[in-house]
């Protein structure tokens, strides 16, 4: 009809910073695009492999395509948004009815899955020691600063990945990369939405799963302070939340209304002084808190939803709609068609 606005499928393909041919576009049957918080962003591209005038496969030689290639990944609707900077990690061939060969890779996060170490940091802080890694490994870092220096912290035959997936965990932290930049940050829960949607209009499916927090609302941490000689403990408990999310009432009180339980209690035994371990109290009670809310939600494609952003829902009334944050999303453009799902948490309602 006159005056209606298509919006066409859109994206591209740089490898090894060259834009692919058009006559290897036309092969292309999928590319999907994957992130998550703390893993490596995954792409994958199917193309056909079958010469049709020839009755024979192309594309299997190698030469296009090769493990370790750099893959640049551009996705939207009537305009081209860098998703990724990634590496090829493997090639799949599949050579029955209908022939194809798929190609997979990561972002740079992923080089820090390679080989594990032993070694020991001396009088750092976890954003020193996620600064060094990144550096080591020839990224750019980007981090929020922490407060506790400690004395040594040991990578005890992990891989980078690894060890400081262990750090970012115990401290509520969060790790990303952006292109070669690696991006060590507190985790966003509080920040204000940059994306709205709303039920029927521009977000055709959405469901939460609501459950009560079995572990309790209150967790107290106790270590050992060597030097003193003498235990240290710190409690987090209501009021040691982040954020509800635009929510009247945190997960732990919804829960704490209808159940009794006496919380849980964790030992650390690289605990510095009663700040570090109030801190990790109210890092765990937080993490706890992050499982109260859990959603998946499924819209035409939207480049803007990423993994890490906050997200206001609408058009579900007083208590569901609100802000959630995005945990993870799957991009896909099939059969020119442009697709976005993506899973949600939130810590009130």
């Amino acid at each position: 009809m006159e005056g209606d606005i298509v919006n066409v499928a859109s994206f591209k393909i740089v490898l090894n910073e060259t834009e692919i041919s058009e006559s290897i576009l036309l092969d292309v049957i999928e590319i999907k695009f994957e992130d998550e918080i703390n893993l490596p962003s995954m792409f994958s591209i199917k193309f056909n492999i079958v010469n049709f005038i020839k009755g024979e496969n192309k594309g299997i030689d190698l030469k296009t395509f090769m493990i370790g290639d750099n893959v640049k990944l551009f996705m939207g609707i009537d305009e081209h948004i860098k998703f990724i900077t990634g590496e090829i990690t493997s090639l799949d061939f599949s050579f029955e009815n209908a022939p194809f060969m798929e190609i997979r890779g990561y972002d740079m996060l992923h080089r820090l899955r390679f080989g594990t170490m032993r070694r020991s940091f001396k009088n750092m802080k976890d954003s020193d020691i996620a600064s060094f890694i990144a550096s080591e490994m020839n990224l750019t870092p980007q981090v929020d600063a922490t407060g506790t220096m400690y004395p040594y912290i040991f990578q005890n035959n992990q891989s980078n990945y690894e060890f400081l997936l262990e750090r970012v965990k115990r401290i509520s932290y969060e790790m990303q990369m952006d292109d070669k930049t690696f991006i060590f940050r507190k985790s966003g829960e509080n920040k204000s939405p940059e994306i709205t949607l709303e039920y029927r209009k521009d977000l055709p499916s959405f469901a939460i799963q609501m459950k009560a927090l079995t572990d309790g609302s209150k967790v107290e941490l106790r270590g050992w302070d060597v030097k003193g000689k003498k235990e240290i403990t710190a409690t987090a408990s209501k009021g040691s939340e982040k954020t509800k999310m635009s929510g009247k009432e945190s997960g732990f009180e919804i829960t704490d209304s209808y159940f009794e339980s006496p919380g849980i209690v964790i030992t650390d035994n690289v605990i510095i002084d009663h700040d570090d371990a109030e801190n990790i109290a109210k890092a765990k009670f937080n993490l706890m808190l992050k499982e109260f809310i859990t959603g998946h939600g499924k819209c035409t494609g939207n480049p803007g939803i990423r993994a890490g952003k906050t997200i206001e829902i609408k058009g579900l009334g007083d208590r569901i709609s609100g802000v959630y944050y995005i945990i993870s999303t799957v991009h896909s453009i099939k059969k020119g068609e442009y697709n976005t799902s993506f899973k949600v948490r939130r810590t009130g309602v």
